[in-house]
């Protein structure tokens, strides 16, 4: 989602769930992670006086890490209408006449196109997934190596001391982390 942001033309993206048909409620995030209904996609707002659906799809190709075989993590376009299937339809025809492939060896013949179905915003700790752990992961990385006592500018009397407060910090952090996933359940359709 992160990356199809940047295009000029895109208003705003979300990320979340679809793909399930017969669906009566908001999915929990275990049930797309051990169900085989759900795929992990992306809603895409955009401005079609500045970018075409076509652009938007060779995006969405370009950037993609899709697993083959999964549903949860495959590669599926849901178009929203007749004429962005039509448009789709053609992007994945001549994709796979060239045998195209991106820039992660994926292989456009394993894109689906299927009707739209509901599509559930994710939890937040899902919107910006990718900008928000990198932040995580870089203060905790900082921290650890306060504690360890790299770059030596911790003097020899306060170690003991940034040490315990250090790797507190860092515990709580993940804790906060798990927590997040456990407590947030706030998906809803869009």
């Amino acid at each position: 989602a992160e990356s199809l942001a940047k295009l000029e033309g895109v208003t705003d993206t979300a990320a979340g769930y679809t793909g399930r048909k017969d669906v009566a409620s908001p999915p929990s995030y275990d049930s797309v992670c051990y169900g085989r209904d759900w795929v992990e996609a992306v809603r895409v707002t955009y401005d079609d006086d500045v970018v075409r659906y076509e652009e938007l799809l060779e995006a969405f190709f370009e950037r993609q890490a899709s697993v083959v075989g999964s549903r949860q993590y495959g590669s599926f376009v849901f178009p929203a209408d007749g004429e962005q299937e039509r448009v789709a339809r053609e992007w994945l025809a001549a994709g796979e006449a060239a045998g195209r492939r991106n820039g992660n060896g994926f292989d456009v013949r394993n894109t689906r196109i299927e009707d739209p179905t509901r599509f559930f915003r994710a939890e937040e700790y899902h919107q910006n997934y990718w900008p928000k752990l990198r932040a995580k992961a870089a203060a905790a990385l900082v921290l650890l190596a306060i504690s360890s006592g790299v770059g030596g500018f911790v003097p020899a009397e306060f170690e003991d001391q940034v040490f315990t407060v250090t790797n507190g910090l860092v515990l709580a952090g993940v804790l906060y982390t798990f927590l997040e996933r456990k407590l947030d359940k706030s998906v809803v359709e869009m």
